[in-house]
């Protein structure tokens, strides 16, 4: 999983479905952080769900549990959000919460019967994730990503184009040389070690691998990118570059997710 609003959509819809267990969940959590804590994001999250559930949170992802299954999250639908500027779509907009997930670049919404939540992740000291919960007067509408098949092809695609853009790429001087293959094996390693459950649908995860391959490039790229002497335009002409993957890794993780959420609506 990419972010820990993925981890929480896919693992804790698959629980409410019956098909994972809550350890197995709690597990996923705690790959991001030992601890995770709950707290009110907003003043209108505390009318939205009892007060004692931030007054009461002790650092464990099994609280945080408890509160995904507790009142207006019983029969919970989930929704991944990954904003960034210019895009969106998914977020209630002008919404407490809308402004907490740009910041954060990520959030999940919480949809009951007739209420829904958002939680926002941040890191809280070095082994802590602080979820602020936020009431929303609705969920608003659910987008449209690509279907499973149309995202792996993209990708497919995005990772010749990833290539050549690292054959492109200059680096700066790193310990290991100017072979930046193993940095970018490294990184999909510790991307590959947040676990999916197994009942999710196969391409699904086709697709979370492949867009963690790309990524992996993506995020050494912009570790370990020049520095110093470069000029506007150069920077304009590498971020051009690299902009389009970007976009390919986001969507098809978000409608990997989606699907993955969706397959656990049909067999609940």
């Amino acid at each position: 999983m990419s972010t820990p609003c993925a981890t929480l959509a896919v693992w804790a819809s698959s629980w409410l479905a019956g098909r994972a267990a809550p350890d197995d969940v709690i597990d996923a959590l705690l790959q991001w952080a030992p601890l995770h804590i709950v707290v009110a994001g907003d003043r209108v999250s505390t009318g939205a769900v009892d007060p004692h559930w931030f007054a009461e949170s002790d650092g464990t992802a099994a609280h945080l549990l408890r509160l995904v299954r507790s009142g207006t999250a019983t029969s919970a639908d989930f929704r991944l959000v990954l904003p960034v500027p210019g895009d969106v779509r998914g977020v209630p907009p002008g919404t407490p919460f809308a402004a907490a997930a740009a910041g954060a670049g990520q959030g999940v919404i919480l949809s009951g019967t007739s209420e829904a939540l958002g939680l926002v992740p941040a890191p809280e000291g070095a082994e802590a994730l602080r979820w602020s919960v936020y009431g929303l007067a609705h969920a608003g509408t659910e987008p449209t990503y690509p279907p499973l098949g149309e995202a792996e092809f993209t990708l497919r695609e995005a990772t010749r184009e990833a290539a050549s853009a690292l054959a492109r790429l200059e680096f700066i001087d790193v310990t290991t040389g100017a072979d930046v293959r193993p940095m970018i094996v490294e990184t999909l390693a510790d991307l590959s070690a947040f676990r999916y459950p197994a009942s999710i649908p196969g391409r699904a995860a086709r697709v979370l691998d492949a867009a963690n391959e790309i990524d992996a490039i993506l995020t050494v790229a912009d570790r370990y990118g020049p520095v110093g002497a470069i000029t506007a335009a150069q920077s304009d002409n590498r971020e051009a570059l690299l902009r389009p993957l970007r976009t390919a890794v986001r969507e098809a993780r978000l409608a990997a997710v989606q699907a993955c959420v969706a397959e656990t609506r049909r067999r609940t």
